[in-house]
């Protein structure tokens, strides 16, 4: 048995938390979990058979918060002999002392660049309190950057963090996305010399039942997060990671938007495309078709987020992105595409004497600049998401209804960023554009476009006179 033990028992799930060897791992989930308690102790178990050369740093975003967590540490560290070394001392630098030489400074990180402070320190276990609040994996990167150990001594970076808030998106794609829980897995990181370095990696969700002792000392806690508004009771109480109170776009629900892929027929459907372009950060290229009946299917998407990455892009010059794209549409039989009016006039990062739109333009894009009206740009999109259409009868001759937008399962961007989105803290109308959202930007042009808004007028260019597809008895054209 553990010294700490004696004063603080690890309930089961933190005792699998604290058994994990990944370097990385991910503790979280829901509200009462018991995830600041599992960084103290994962600290301290590493003190104790470490010794001087187990040096730690544990971050929360606020004083305040670090404060609350401070108060925690009193408990626990306190009995094993350790000593606290505050602003208030000879030794102010807020960093506990243990007997056999181990040491935890305790820091605010207020925003995620703060991280470069710490350039050149060296610790061989790093903990993020509440890792949601950064919107970036960056303080993660950073600070995973800073463990060191000559001696030996493992290295641990160690996080945890609710359901929501700005980071719930990367923390689902770092952690969660195409993993499974209580596993370890790899990431790898590519090497200057060409080489993969494979790093170990884990996430390990907590739930109020893991903390038997919360729901035993206070029974009426579960009903104070079950009385809270839906989406953040099942973020808070279940540890809900695919809902969270904020999301922009909760009339976009995947079992009803998201389709296989099926024939669009030519002659049907009017086909274009739309981009949000971007070279540090992701281009987003999404290829559309609608008909007759004003339905709209997103059928396909380039997306250039650097692999393994969070709101990285890729850096692709214009002139390649535009040769790319083309080729794609003129299989598809595509000149439209609607783009951000700002292309028109941010000039070609390596060709100042054309702007981006002029070399899409001379690739042989007709480019059409979008309407880049944000606020009501975000009430059409939702608008469009909560709509159907009727395209005929049931076997039983009711009204057959199907979605007005639908998105065809290989657009995997689309699918994982739209339900991650949530609204910009000083224009709450708006989305948070510090987040990824650039496939969102490029879907709001496709549904602020004319195309969409009167698309019979641009199927008569494709058709001549052209005859609505509702009047063929065929089902080919569409399997719904």
């Amino acid at each position: 048995m553990s010294r700490y033990d004696v004063y603080w028992k690890p309930q089961p799930k933190q005792e699998l938390a604290l058994r994990c060897p990944a370097t990385e791992l991910f503790y979280g989930g829901a509200a009462g979990g018991g995830k600041s308690d599992f960084l103290l102790a994962d600290f301290l178990q590493g003190a104790e058979k470490y010794g001087k050369h187990w040096k730690g740093i544990l971050f929360r975003k606020t004083t305040s918060e670090l404060e609350e967590l401070q108060a925690r540490a009193v408990e626990l560290f306190i009995p094993q002999g350790a000593m606290y070394c505050g602003t208030g001392t000879k030794d102010g630098s807020n960093m506990w002392k243990f007997p056999n030489g181990a040491t935890l400074k305790m820091r605010y990180l207020e925003n995620e660049n703060d991280v470069t402070h710490y350039q050149g320190h060296q610790y061989t276990w790093i903990g993020i309190d509440e890792l949601g609040n950064y919107p970036s994996p960056y303080c993660w990167t950073y600070m995973k950057s800073r463990l060191r150990s000559v001696y030996g001594v493992p290295c641990h970076i160690r996080g945890t963090a609710n359901p929501g808030g700005v980071g719930h998106g990367w923390i689902k794609a770092r952690f969660m996305d195409e993993h499974i829980p209580n596993r370890i897995f790899y990431i790898e990181t590519k090497l200057t010399n060409g080489n993969v370095s494979r790093d170990t990696a884990c996430f390990i969700p907590s739930t109020l039942e893991d903390n038997k002792i919360l729901m035993e000392n206070d029974p009426q806690y579960e009903a104070r997060l079950m009385s809270l508004p839906v989406n953040l009771a099942r973020a808070l109480r279940y540890g809900d990671w695919s809902v969270f109170e904020g999301q922009v776009l909760e009339s976009f629900r995947p079992n009803i938007h998201v389709c296989k892929p099926f024939i669009l027929e030519q002659g049907q459907w009017f086909r274009f495309c739309s981009m949000d372009w971007g070279t540090s950060r992701p281009y987003s290229i999404g290829f559309y078709a609608v008909n007759n009946l004003g339905r709209v299917i997103r059928y396909r998407e380039l997306y250039g987020c650097k692999e393994g990455e969070y709101n990285v892009g890729v850096k692709k010059s214009a002139t390649e992105l535009a040769k790319e794209a083309y080729e794609i549409a003129l299989m598809d039989g595509i000149k439209d595409m609607v783009a951000d009016p700002a292309i028109w006039t941010d000039p070609k990062l390596d060709d100042e004497s054309k702007s981006i739109a002029q070399i899409f333009t001379d690739t042989g894009f007709n480019m059409i600049k979008a309407n880049n009206d944000r606020i009501n740009g975000l009430v059409v999109v939702n608008d469009v998401f909560n709509q159907t259409i009727v395209v005929g009868e049931d076997a039983e001759g009711k009204p057959k209804e199907v979605p007005m937008f639908q998105v065809f399962d290989t657009c995997k961007a689309f699918i994982r960023t739209i339900p991650l989105l949530t609204p910009n803290p000083n224009h709450p109308e708006d989305i948070d554009t510090k987040l990824e959202d650039h496939v969102y930007d490029d879907h709001r042009y496709a549904m602020m476009s004319d195309f969409v808004r009167h698309p019979i007028t641009h199927l008569r260019k494709i058709n001549g006179s052209w005859r609505s597809s509702v009047q063929h008895k065929t089902k080919e054209w569409d399997p719904f």
